[in-house]
């Protein structure tokens, strides 16, 4: 087995052993019947897992056009210091593509390992597929 499959392996090891532990709650965000929940931030070697929840109540599908991972520094306001790094995933454990209303999910981002600085922000994008649902989650840590 070569070490990308070996790694791959692992991810789904300890995705699914951060899926099966308790849910913890760093930061929920609502908006119509939607939630995006981010769960819980753990280090594992080199990398940096993300555990979130996608819930549906609105009544209507979400389908899932992406979940993008920023790195916020700075102020909004003052835009001479505000930056924002799009993170990308290593790999993504369970992670749907739709949401069924009174459904939810819990899946696991896997990312390059970082730690937030002081002035920092984690930002959470969802965007909807085919419509106009978009909800930001942004948490200081």
């Amino acid at each position: 087995m070569d070490s990308v499959a070996r790694r791959l392996k692992y991810f789904k090891r300890f995705g699914d052993y951060l899926l099966k532990s308790k849910p913890k709650n760093l930061k929920t965000k609502r908006k119509k019947g939607l939630k995006l929940q981010l769960q819980q931030i753990a280090y594992n070697g080199s990398d940096t897992y993300l555990v979130m929840e996608i819930a549906n109540q609105s009544g209507i599908t979400f389908e899932i056009d992406f979940l993008n991972v920023y790195r916020v520094s700075g102020n909004k306001k003052r835009k001479a210091s505000y930056q924002k790094l799009e993170m990308k995933p290593i790999y993504t454990y369970k992670m749907p593509s739709k949401v069924y209303n009174s459904q939810s999910f819990r899946f696991v981002y896997v990312l390059p390992k970082f730690v937030l600085g002081n002035k920092e922000k984690l930002q959470l994008e969802l965007q909807e597929l085919n419509g106009s649902r978009k909800m930001t989650l942004i948490t200081g840590l």
